[in-house]
């Protein structure tokens, strides 16, 4: 009897708990989940970071399409700083706060001031007559985690379609090292583009596996597609970027993090 053995830590596994591959908080698909005989309770609580750096990257989008969070609690926004998102009665509730001081936010809690860090919200407020607007912008894909987490749900995703005997292989090797320590020689990168119909959709596709014996894998969150060359030291990424345009219709692909 084969024993089974974990695709991260490659300890032996048992069943009773599973892993969703997409995180949960983001409407993780019906059944796109990985059972404890394929992760390790102790990788699936001690990865869950990275799970939670990828939610952080989508916190806006998955809140405006009102996916509910872990356990079937209210959408939130409240890793930003000085933002703050919830659900009310009377609908979904924004407050932004660019004093230098902490605020009031509209829940009665102290909201932190705009401090200039990476994840804090510049808003524009603007009013004409008696109507009034705000903008902002979100920077997307920057998160230093937001890479390993995309490369997590890369590899769980191919056990999920080939099998755990694939993903066990020592050609991932690299891989686990980057998404459990984030380490590795040289920075691992992710293809990324808008989708077309700009809706609100997960799903992911069977590995694509090219001539070389290396593998891809075809996901999509909200409104983003993902193109992760798992290869040992991502041979296969130039020659995407080289073709992807083509292949995967039209749109513009590129790679996150952006290189410098």
């Amino acid at each position: 009897m084969t024993e089974s053995r974990c695709i991260w830590c490659l300890s032996p596994t048992t069943c009773g708990h599973k892993e969703h591959i997409i995180p949960e908080a983001l409407g993780c698909p019906d059944g796109f989940v990985l059972p404890g005989s394929i992760v390790c309770k102790k990788c699936n609580n001690g990865l869950a970071h990275l799970d939670q750096a990828v939610i952080d990257e989508f916190d806006f989008l998955s809140f405006m399409a009102s996916i509910p969070r872990k356990r079937g609690r209210s959408p939130v926004i409240k890793s930003r700083g000085n933002v703050l998102a919830t659900m009310e009665a009377s609908g979904p509730t924004y407050s932004f706060n660019m004093e230098p001081h902490p605020v009031t936010a509209h829940d009665g809690k102290l909201l932190s001031p705009f401090r200039g860090a990476r994840r804090n919200i510049r808003f524009f407020f603007k009013k004409d007559d008696h109507k009034a607007s705000v903008s902002f912008k979100v920077n997307f894909g920057q998160g230093p985690k937001f890479a390993r987490g995309l490369f997590k749900i890369a590899l769980s995703s191919l056990a999920y379609f080939l099998g755990p005997t694939v993903a066990l292989s020592h050609q991932f090797n690299t891989v686990r090292e980057f998404v459990r320590h984030g380490r590795g020689k040289d920075t691992r990168y992710v293809m990324h583009k808008f989708a077309d119909d700009r809706k609100y959709l997960n799903q992911a596709w069977p590995p694509y596996t090219s001539q070389s014996g290396d593998y891809v894998c075809i996901f999509r969150i909200a409104m983003s597609e993902f193109l992760v060359d798992l290869s040992d030291s991502q041979s296969y990424l130039a020659v995407l970027m080289e073709n992807a345009d083509n292949l995967y219709t039209q749109d513009k692909w590129f790679l996150l993090p952006p290189k410098r």
